[in-house]
């Protein structure tokens, strides 16, 4: 029902406010979860600045949306840009009760408020399409999610600032968050730079696919990211002082990337056209080297995501700075060099670049930390060589022996077929993946039935 170049005008927009929301935030929500002791003062402190630079920011994009229209010469971007300036409050009601709830480990309530949220808004999106509202339908959907989330969480967590603050409280916690706020700021660009010089460079419409392609390929790192490492992060903050539990932690990470995550990128990376044209149509299968390309790179931000948080929870905010400063500055430097040239090219450059950031991440680890990147890779390395056997050998098969007109029945008998070999190798090889996923989904059984 839409366009690719209706997703690559909203992505436009989606950039500029991903890139102000890190302001904002200036990493306080991170050192929030990460200091053990944090009083109402600090709360409050941090709520109202991040109310007051929400709505400073509220008014610079709704100022300025007619001259971000003209740079990108697309005049849909100022109804877009002045529609999202509502998001910066909407966001900044909900935030420090969004903290609250993660330092807590509530993931469950913030997850379920999310999955709400996304239904209801893409029920209503699907229908305003279908009315006729075309790329509106697409910002309405935003909003609602962000307004639906907000007054759950809200409601949930039942916080209110205090009338009467010292701004003082907030010194302990910046000292912390700014070396994630710069770390998270150049992270964010170096992230969202491309998509701002391909619409400059070539049009939104091509931005649309390419977006697509990338944001699939990411909604494959925020799984793993929002479902273990974030909850974790405040489990390895508590275990700080603890370095046998903390390894076995990250021992069960590592298990978890491998044997779940991995193997699926691997047969996503395999499946990508049939993937997409199924899902979103022909008119977007010319987003599927995109998709596939970007899941190569999010195997390596797999590898590289535990030692992050790891160091995040032990403190080492400078030494996170650093080495992300470092590889950021590159990745800018390679996209603003190769954006307008070839973007296969500029996207193998960092897919290098991701790889080597996830080497440097075990080495420090490894030297500073005696976390064994040995330990790690070896627990890796078995998983992928299994993964890209059997999907390769699926592929093939599914390519000389069967065909269907049907791209659900392909791809439903080619998952078939990949996990069912995948699990009877493990099985066969008694893989310490299947045995640990196996021995928590007892425990999970068991608690169940327990509470039942």
């Amino acid at each position: 029902m839409l366009t690719p170049s209706d997703f690559g005008t909203v992505a436009v927009v989606m950039v500029l406010y991903i890139l102000s929301q890190e302001i904002i935030r200036f990493g306080l929500d991170t050192a929030i979860i990460q200091k053990q002791d944090v009083d109402e003062e600090a709360y409050s402190a941090a709520f109202f600045v991040i109310c007051g630079l929400s709505v400073c920011f509220a008014l610079l994009l709704y100022t300025f949306s007619t001259y971000i229209a003209h740079f990108y010469n697309q005049a849909e971007l100022i109804v877009v840009a002045k529609y999202f300036a509502a998001m910066y409050i909407i966001d900044a009601l909900m935030q420090i009760q969004k903290i609250k709830l993660k330092k807590n480990l509530d993931f469950k309530k913030l997850n379920f408020f999310l999955i709400i949220s996304k239904i209801v808004a893409g029920v209503i999106a699907v229908t305003l399409a279908l009315h006729g509202v075309g790329l509106m339908s697409l910002v309405y959907q935003n909003i609602i999610i962000a307004t639906i989330q907000m007054v759950l969480i809200s409601a949930t967590v039942g916080w209110m600032p205090k009338k009467f603050l010292s701004f003082k409280s907030l010194s302990g916690l910046v000292g912390y968050s700014k070396y994630i706020f710069s770390s998270n700021f150049i992270y964010h660009i170096s992230q969202r730079l491309d998509s701002l010089l391909i619409a400059k460079y070539f049009d939104t419409s091509l931005l649309g696919l390419y977006d697509k392609g990338k944001n699939l390929s990411e909604l494959s790192q925020r799984l793993p990211s929002n479902f273990i490492m974030k909850p974790l992060f405040t489990s390895m903050a508590s275990l700080q002082d603890n370095m046998t539990e903390l390894h076995r932690l990250m021992r069960r990470v590592y298990l978890s990337i491998s044997f779940v995550f991995i193997p699926f990128l691997l047969f996503l990376i395999y499946n990508a056209k049939a993937l997409i044209e199924f899902v979103y149509g022909a008119q977007w299968v010319a987003a599927a080297p995109y998709f596939g390309l970007f899941s190569v790179m999010a195997i390596f931000y797999l590898m590289r995501i535990p030692t992050h948080y790891l160091l995040l929870a032990m403190g080492k905010s400078k030494e996170v700075f650093r080495i992300d400063v470092i590889i950021n500055f590159i990745k800018i430097t390679v996209i603003v060099l190769l954006a307008g040239i070839n973007l296969y090219l500029m996207i193998a450059c960092l897919i290098g670049i991701r790889a080597l950031e996830a080497i440097i991440y075990f080495y420090y680890c490894d030297r500073k930390l005696s976390f064994s990147a040995t330990e790690y890779i070896g627990i890796i390395s078995p998983y992928v060589m299994i993964s890209l056997t059997v999907v390769s050998a699926v592929n093939y098969l599914m390519s000389q022996i069967l065909i269907f007109d049907s791209l659900f029945i392909h791809l439903l008998i080619s998952f078939s077929a990949f996990s069912s070999i995948y699990l009877l190798i493990s099985y066969i090889l008694n893989m310490d993946g299947l045995v640990f996923h196996w021995n928590l989904t007892k425990r999970y059984i068991i608690k169940s039935k327990s509470v039942a």
